[in-house]
């Protein structure tokens, strides 16, 4: 009977094991740059499908030198089935950044970039079997990680110019002049006892207090003679 409960024991603890591990994978995309302005191999629908719901997607991104130029290192996400405009608007992610017409932006002085997003379960479900796919220009989309999502916030958007400084190596921050969160200032202890600027001078309230124990002091020296 022993032997029976703990193999039930074990069986139980192995499948709320499974129910509570994330479902998620990796699909390989494109192992060459597919050129100039053309479409990377897609996500299909099923893959979204085999998650359920919002899914987040982490797609690995390779930078490429350029022929001539600068380069523009961007991709933008499709609903291939359905047109090549951007679907960008309906994404959210706390972390990627694109410009204003939907075209996510990556740092070309990194050899490898990452970008991650939520794609929504309604947007899902407006999907042709060959899902989701990207428009790309001197990138490569290596591959995509898929697993269990929820909504992010507003995609953050740059103009052409500022875009510019971020394939440079800019962050955000320094391409968009957008401040750093100032650090709060701790409040001040309202009753509390604070120490006295080291200014060199001694205070009022510590000379009377040394002038009152010399006094005592000399009284009690008197009353000993």
């Amino acid at each position: 009977m022993k032997i029976k409960k703990i193999i039930a024991a074990i069986a139980a603890g192995a499948m709320a094991l499974s129910m509570s591990v994330v479902n998620a994978f990796a699909i390989d995309l494109d192992a060459e740059y597919p050129g100039a302005w053309a479409a990377s191999k897609s996500i299909p629908k099923s893959e979204f499908d085999a998650i359920g719901g919002d899914v987040k997607v982490v797609l690995t991104v390779e930078t490429k030198a350029p022929l001539i130029g600068d380069g523009n290192f961007l991709a933008k996400p499709m609903n291939i089935d359905v047109s090549w405009d951007a679907v960008t608007d309906r994404l959210t992610s706390d972390t990627a950044i694109a410009k204003t017409d939907g075209f996510f932006v990556f740092d070309s002085t990194q050899a490898t970039n990452t970008v991650e997003f939520v794609v929504p379960a309604d947007l899902i479900a407006e999907f042709g079997d060959n899902g989701l796919a990207f428009q790309v220009s001197d990138v490569i989309i290596k591959s995509a990680e898929l697993s269990a999502g929820t909504p992010e916030g507003e995609i953050k958007r740059v103009s052409e110019d500022q875009s510019a400084l971020i394939m440079k190596g800019s962050s955000y921050e320094e391409a968009t002049g957008a401040a750093a969160p100032a650090e709060e200032a701790p409040a001040a202890d309202d009753g509390a006892a604070t120490t006295p600027a080291a200014t060199g001078n001694t205070s009022a309230a510590v000379m009377v207090s040394v002038m009152a124990l010399a006094g005592a002091a000399a009284v009690a020296t008197k009353k000993r003679k």
